[in-house]
């Protein structure tokens, strides 16, 4: 065990090349579209939360453990529209697919296909300025949000390093808290080289975890009496089954009319649903979305219409993917009384929420940001806090 927890302690380390190709979000906006080329510096650290060799016979998208990690890249764009590009984010990579690969005189090794999501800060060296850059009508702050989503692979090495290939999507907004907020999007292929680590993996379970070697038992039985039957999602009913969702989020939103009183105004957004866990780390379920927006008063006080907003109410199809302490929400929402002016009757929301209570108790509170959207164009950004319960009785 203490082999384990040491050898979870030490990160992969990985330095990529990055080449890209901005993608404009409308036609009037080819201008943009531009190559562009970077660095990429990674390290991620393993994490077994909710694993057991044995456990995929009950859950198979538990069968691999995953990796979490920070990394830190610059990105150069030859026409500067918006200046360069520095980006810090938080990343989880998710295996897929396994592969299996032999290599002689040492034996086969077990290599995947990644998911890759990150979430983070970039930072613009040339933001929208009305004199000296003006066709820049995409990139209004110097700081913005960042959300990568895509596909990676590592080769092994004979010398335990690996080679990485990976291609993703990228896009870079402020979450239209300073105007102009179009966004830039981009598609981004990388190759990159995981520093050695042979060391690492000679050590206690981390070798099970890696080589096929047949012997998942013995990982299994290694790991378990750490976890406790409580943190056991095959022994304990409490990580499955459905549970009630509430949940109050405020937002700050910028008008997008010029006769605006105000720079900022206030949205809110409560939320009733039901998810399902079908197994311990993943759910589904549906929410009914409560909204009021207060630019959106003030737009109709603007033309002078005799009459004030009612609550938006939607319904929406979400699904959520738990790792430990953090859960990923994604959800598309489709207004049931709708009276936004100029706008798709669907939108977006993609959420990183903060769990607060452990995964087993019938309880649960958790903090946290999502993007609400129209068809990927950021509406405002909301700040979560809510209650998960469960109705049934948790150990």
């Amino acid at each position: 065990m203490l082999n384990t927890l040491s050898a979870q302690s030490q990160p992969h380390t990985t330095v990529s090349l990055l080449s890209g190709y901005t993608v404009p979000n409308s036609s009037e906006w080819n201008y943009i579209k531009d190559v562009s080329a970077g660095v990429d510096a990674a390290f991620a650290w393993r994490q077994d939360w909710g694993f057991r060799a044995d456990s995929a016979a009950f859950f198979p998208l538990l069968r691999k453990p995953y990796w979490m990690g920070v990394r830190g890249n610059f990105t150069y764009f030859p026409n500067d529209i918006a200046g360069h590009r520095i980006g810090i984010s938080g990343f989880l990579q998710q295996p897929l697919f396994e592969f299996r690969h032999r290599i002689d005189s040492i034996g086969d090794f077990r290599e995947h296909l990644n998911l890759e999501m990150d979430f983070g800060l970039a930072f613009y060296t040339n933001p929208y300025c009305r004199t000296p850059n003006p066709d820049n009508v995409f990139i209004g702050s110097y700081t913005n949000c960042m959300i990568q989503i895509g596909l990676s692979y590592a080769r092994r090495m004979r010398d335990m390093s690996q080679v990485v290939l990976a291609a993703k999507f990228a896009h870079s907004s402020n979450g239209y808290l300073r105007k102009p907020n179009k966004g830039l999007n981009y598609l981004q292929l990388s190759v990159g080289y995981t520093l050695s680590d042979r060391n690492l993996y000679q050590r206690g379970g981390m070798r099970e975890s890696l080589f096929s070697d047949g012997n998942d038992k013995t990982w299994a039985k290694t790991y378990r009496p750490w976890l406790g039957r409580e943190f056991d999602p095959v022994d304990n009913p409490a990580f499955r089954g459905g549970e009630w969702l509430v949940s109050y989020a405020p937002g700050i939103v910028m008008p997008r009319y010029s006769g605006a009183s105000r720079k900022y105004f206030y949205a809110h957004t409560a939320q009733l649903g039901w998810l399902y866990r079908f197994n311990p780390a993943r759910a589904v379920g549906a929410t009914l979305d409560l909204t009021y927006n207060y630019s959106h008063t003030a737009v109709i006080a603007h033309w002078n219409e005799g009459y004030r907003l009612p609550f938006y109410i939607a319904a929406s199809a979400a699904y959520e993917a738990t790792y430990h302490r953090l859960t990923i929400h994604a959800a598309l929402a489709a207004y049931i009384t709708r009276s936004e002016h100029g706008t798709t009757p669907l939108y977006e929301r993609v959420g990183l929420y903060y769990n607060l209570s452990k995964e087993y108790r019938p309880v649960r509170h958790f903090v946290g940001v999502a993007l609400k959207s129209h068809m990927a164009h950021i509406d405002f950004i909301e700040w979560h806090y809510g209650i998960k319960i469960a109705p049934r009785g948790r150990h």
